[in-house]
């Protein structure tokens, strides 16, 4: 009787040891994820896949755009546009969970406060299993300047009720779906679908506004890579059309901190003015010199109590 419990046992351990095996093993072979696609949040104006990477941890970035300048005589006068207005936005990220973070920023173009919510729904795979990585971004901003004068002849779409202004009118809304692939250590290239909607534009504007970002990284050393990006924009737009939002750019990232020299169409800095505004007349040599400095602060994860 004795000898056969034991050998019940024993059985029952061999399954158990077995069974922790197989899990072991499936562990191991989890796909590994790939990593470090894009070197920060943004591309140069357009939002990459990336998001704060750690639970409980900072960001803050800083975008920055002078004043348009073209190559003439003028060009070394204006310092190459550093001396002329510029524009220049501030945000502070946080990770409140594991690939999502918030991002409170302000620009200093309309005087804008934006909020916004990004997280990582897909992450490409080193064995191809998942080919792409999708990251959501959805925001709010609130254009806090002053108004325009309203002119006796100002009414509402409908022609009959004179104009008059509304708290609502600050508002518009921002959502995107950033699809990415890294092909190699060095090429990543991403198509990231904007949607705008905007609660008050000119008469015989667009409420909505489509536009189609599509952004370029080649890394040329360790830390250093070249940047692109070239928005369509496929609905809605400037009152009147005009030339797409185009920008390139060179960043050294590191471990936390990325650094980037930009040269952009436009001013604009959030996707809510960048796509419904104007652009520099960049087909006749005017462009806008800028940087995006960012940096993150890890917080170590909570150790769990004995």
């Amino acid at each position: 009787m004795r000898r056969s419990n034991t050998l019940e046992w024993s059985l029952l351990w061999a399954c158990c040891i077995a069974g922790a095996s197989v899990n072991a093993q499936t562990g191991t072979d989890a796909p590994e994820r790939v990593t470090g696609t894009f070197g920060g949040t943004y591309v140069i104006n357009a939002q990459s896949i990336e998001v704060v990477p750690r639970k409980r941890s900072f960001g803050f970035l800083i975008q920055h755009r002078f004043g348009a300048f073209t190559f003439d005589g003028q060009a070394a006068k204006q310092f190459l546009g550093l001396d002329l207005p510029a524009n220049i936005r501030f945000a502070f990220l946080y990770a409140p969970r594991r690939d999502v973070h918030l991002e409170l920023g302000r620009s200093k173009n309309g005087k804008v406060y934006d909020l916004g919510l990004k997280a990582r729904l897909l992450k490409q795979t080193v064995g191809d299993e998942m080919p792409i990585s999708v990251t959501a971004w959805a925001n709010v901003a609130l254009m806090s300047d002053d108004f325009p004068a309203v002119r006796e002849q100002d009414f509402f779409a409908d022609g009959v009720t004179p104009f008059a202004y509304r708290t609502a009118h600050r508002l518009s809304y921002n959502t995107q779906v950033i699809m990415a692939r890294r092909f190699s250590s060095r090429i990543s290239l991403q198509l990231a679908p904007v949607f705008i909607y905007q609660n008050l534009v000119p008469v015989g504007g667009s409420n909505l506004t489509v536009a189609l970002p599509v952004s370029g990284r080649w890394r040329v050393s360790t830390k250093g890579s070249l940047l692109a990006e070239v928005a369509p924009l496929l609905v809605g737009g400037p009152l009147g059309g005009g030339l797409q939002p185009v920008a390139i750019g060179y960043e050294v990232a590191t471990l936390g901190h990325v650094f980037q020299i930009v040269v952009a169409s436009s001013q604009e800095i959030v996707e809510q003015r960048l796509y419904t505004l104007p652009v520099t007349a960049y087909n006749e040599g005017y462009f806008h010199l800028g940087f995006n400095i960012a940096r993150v602060l890890f917080v170590k994860p909570k150790q769990s109590r004995p």
